[in-house]
């Protein structure tokens, strides 16, 4: 029982009530500090569902839309795995739900494999810089899905498999954007829409180094203020 302001509010909530949000909610043992880190590593996936749609706000950028699409469709297919397998976490109490393949590793290898042929393919900037992103996505994503065996919420195999079955995805998705949905003309038809067109959702996917291109647009306008 606690006292706001001369009103009496009861705190008291029975233990059986209570429910931990498990997505955001991971255990480690006391004192150790790898665990720490690695369950801070296990946020990733959340961490890179609100860069993504951050980044589809602020761009609006078509293929950055696709690319959001990707992820929340993979997330929808290891949902339909799991119920389809039925395979129960080592750890039952560290988690609700089923664990095969696990959802942090088939995210995070979509993640991964997408960027990095993103990358390889449609960008042409330094090929150090280029590197250096590709090696922190496959490291950021190989970080998660260590976690994941080290915390106790899947097994190594439970891993193993949404690792691989994420990868499939992520270049299966990618191709099928590079080989049928572009050449079908279906981005064209659907940047030409009304709504399109008022959201002012955009392609900037044949522009090889977009950051140097605006960065050189922005300094024109600048130049031509100060003239």
């Amino acid at each position: 029982m606690a006292t706001n302001g001369g009103l009496n509010i009861d705190f008291n909530i029975e233990h059986g009530q209570l429910k931990s949000f498990g997505l955001t909610h991971f255990q480690y043992q006391q004192g150790d500090h790898i665990g720490l880190a690695l369950a801070f590593s296990s946020l990733t996936p959340i961490f890179l569902i609100v860069v993504e749609t951050t980044i589809v706000l602020s761009r609006r950028e078509i293929i950055g839309i696709m690319f959001l699409l990707g992820q929340l469709l993979n997330e929808a297919f290891n949902l339909a795995l799991k119920l389809a397998i039925r395979e129960s976490r080592p750890n039952p109490h560290l988690g609700d739900g089923y664990g095969m393949p696990s959802s942090h590793s088939q995210f995070m290898g979509f993640f991964a494999v997408y960027v990095c042929m993103y990358l390889q393919t449609r960008v042409t900037t330094n090929a150090i810089q280029k590197l250096v992103v590709q090696t922190g996505a496959v490291a950021l994503s190989m970080l998660t899905i260590i976690s994941r065996v080290y915390l106790g919420y899947h097994t190594t195999l439970q891993v193993l498999a949404g690792t691989v079955v994420g990868l499939m995805a992520g270049y299966i998705w990618y191709q099928f954007i590079e080989r049928v949905v572009y050449p079908s003309g279906a981005v064209a038809y659907i940047l030409d829409t009304p709504i399109c067109r008022w959201l002012l959702v955009r392609d900037s996917r044949e522009i090889k180094d977009i950051v140097r291109t605006e960065y050189e647009l922005t300094r024109t306008a600048r130049n031509k203020r100060t003239e």
